[in-house]
């Protein structure tokens, strides 16, 4: 499988990367993939640091960017997929016989875990620990420690005032694996958002009796804040740190954000505050991240030498990934974790 890494990388020619696409987007790598907001920036300094044989092998496509990617040197051009659920479903249509996308996808960005099911088609494979709070516009009157049993009540929509002070949750894209997992948090659904459970959540593109309604924004891009100080959004304490650090290929889109605390727990390890923050890794609200490929490939040489194990090329990868705002996995590489693509 190695000997053969050269050829399959295919030619570089000199390109504009979308975002932080592969660079050029020609580099077309041993492993494609596509997926999580949470995880692509991590992911595109993993793909320039890990290398076998010299050669880079892993090629990740941000969540953002031009509409479509193109993964393969021959054919594999799609719409481009935007967060987890939108990176393993494309994972899924890769491994279908016939599919337009068959062969296009080796493993798929996560920031959502799966139910356990031991036959799964996919394996969901760990290699960092994130965290989620809340943000708001840090011109805002709105309190910067709040309670999950506060933050719940906004969410459903009980509460939507503090002190006098108006209060508006924002909904972020759907299919994103921060979405689900706040959701999960704040013991809402998204069958009940369509629902109409919460009048607060109700997007702006459907059709309600006093056309209210707010956005849904794109994860981790708190610009959304800029004169609105009533907003609050979730936010990744890894990304938000990540986004400071001025990485290369990373974005900054923390506009005029600022983290809050969760039960007086601050997002930031102690003696530490931007502009050189560590995450907390005790927030209370915290998370696995995960790369998920095919049960049936984890024997694939590559994928086993690049995701699986403590000894992976990326668990080896642990001051990287503390540098992108996560902390290491304890489990990093596990192959326990299986569910259905």
């Amino acid at each position: 499988m190695v000997a053969c890494l050269a050829a399959a990388l295919g030619v570089a020619a000199a390109a504009s990367p979308a975002v932080a696409d592969p660079n050029p987007v020609t580099d077309y790598r041993m492993l494609t993939g596509v997926g999580s907001d949470t995880t692509q920036d991590v992911l595109n300094g993993l793909g320039d640091a890990v290398t076998i044989s010299g050669n880079k092998v892993i090629a990740s496509w941000d969540a953002r960017g031009s509409a479509n990617v193109k993964t393969k040197l021959t054919g594999c051009e799609f719409p481009r997929p935007n967060g987890s659920t939108a990176g393993r479903v494309a994972l899924r249509d890769s491994e279908l016989p016939g599919s337009p996308t068959a062969g296009c996808v080796d493993f798929a960005r996560s920031s959502s875990s799966t139910t356990n099911v031991p036959a799964g088609t996919g394996t969901w494979i760990p290699f960092a620990v994130d965290a989620v709070t809340f943000a708001i516009n840090r011109n805002s009157d709105l309190p910067i420690n709040m309670s999950v049993a506060l933050l719940q009540n906004i969410y459903k929509c009980v509460i939507s005032h503090i002190g006098g002070v108006p209060i508006q949750p924002l909904l972020i894209q759907a299919g994103s694996g921060t979405r689900q997992f706040w959701n999960g948090q704040m013991s809402i659904t998204d069958q009940e958002i369509a629902l109409g459970d919460y009048p607060c959540l109700v997007p702006a593109s459907s059709t309600v009796p006093d056309g209210t309604g707010q956005p849904e924004v794109q994860e981790h891009d708190a610009r959304v804040l800029t004169g609105h100080n009533d907003y609050i959004m979730p936010f990744s304490i890894a990304q938000h740190i990540a986004q400071g650090n001025a990485l290369p290929g990373v974005e900054d889109r923390r506009g005029p954000s600022e983290l809050g605390r969760i039960n007086t727990v601050s997002p930031y390890a102690a003696g530490t505050a931007p502009p050189n923050e560590v995450m907390n890794v005790n927030f209370p609200v915290r998370r696995t991240v995960y790369n998920i490929v095919p049960t049936a490939k984890l024997n694939n040489s590559v994928i086993d030498q690049v995701f699986t194990g403590a000894d992976s090329l990326l668990c080896q990868q642990g001051a990287l990934i503390q540098q992108y705002g996560f902390g290491v996995a304890a489990d990093c590489g596990s192959v326990a974790l299986r569910g259905n693509l």
